[in-house]
């Protein structure tokens, strides 16, 4: 990952306001949105395509705490889910992290018409339960999207590096916002040291919004790329 260094200070303040955004792509068909959740068991990134305001396809990344995770893409057809593809890593009854990978697919009125779950190597069956759960998954995700959409914010990815902010797309900003205050000591290591963080916000003029924090790893940690079908 290319560093990129520069002399300014960053500037660190508070705000409680809020503006609406652009999606990341946006025609009269297709639109795309991104955002984040965390919680107190794992960290979740997403990616939303629409076409004509209905679902065309999502993805996916999510870390727990436990150091397990997974990544996902999931294609629609309208509202109605057609297949999920996943890949990561759970752990197994003796406390190793092994791979999984699953693929699920549905019929127009939601039927699970075909179902594959290999776990190290070895085709397991899937119950009922774990395939609903992975629908809900599926459609919180979209859900999630919308509203964080409609507040104006997007998942946002970048290094703190000599007091500038980078993205990962290479936009530079010198002034960042939090809408919470963070504790002291993670805007100490923001300003004093380099990082890569993640977060849920918006571009704002000539700064940065934070809304919600997602990561804050060291500086050499790769930015997360969406998803694929092939991922």
């Amino acid at each position: 990952m290319k560093h990129f260094i520069a002399s300014t200070l960053v500037i660190l303040t508070l705000t409680g306001c809020s503006s609406a955004t652009t999606p990341l792509r946006q025609s009269a068909q297709i639109s795309e949105y991104s955002g984040g959740e965390i919680d107190d068991s794992k960290t979740s990134l997403f990616w939303l395509t629409e076409r004509f305001d209905s679902p065309e396809s999502s993805s996916d990344d999510v870390i727990f705490k436990d150091n397990t995770w997974y990544k996902s893409y999931y294609t629609w057809d309208g509202d109605n889910l057609r297949e999920i593809s996943r890949t990561g890593e759970r752990l197994s009854n003796s406390g190793d992290l092994i791979p999984f990978q699953m693929t699920l697919r549905f019929s127009g009125t939601g039927e699970a018409v075909y179902q594959r779950l290999r776990i190290n190597g070895k085709v397991m069956p899937m119950r009922k339960q774990q395939i609903d759960d992975v629908k809900k998954q599926a459609s919180d995700l979209i859900a999630n999207g919308k509203n964080q959409q409609k507040q104006g914010l997007e998942l946002i990815q970048g290094y703190w590096e000599e007091g500038v902010f980078v993205t990962c797309e290479g936009k530079t900003f010198t002034s960042i916002e939090f809408k919470n205050q963070l504790p002291s000591l993670v805007i100490e290591r923001l300003i004093d040291e380099d990082h890569f963080a993640a977060f849920v916000g918006e571009y704002k003029a000539k700064k940065v919004v934070v809304d919600k924090m997602l990561m804050l790893k060291d500086g050499d940690y790769e930015c997360i790329e969406r998803p694929s079908l092939q991922s």
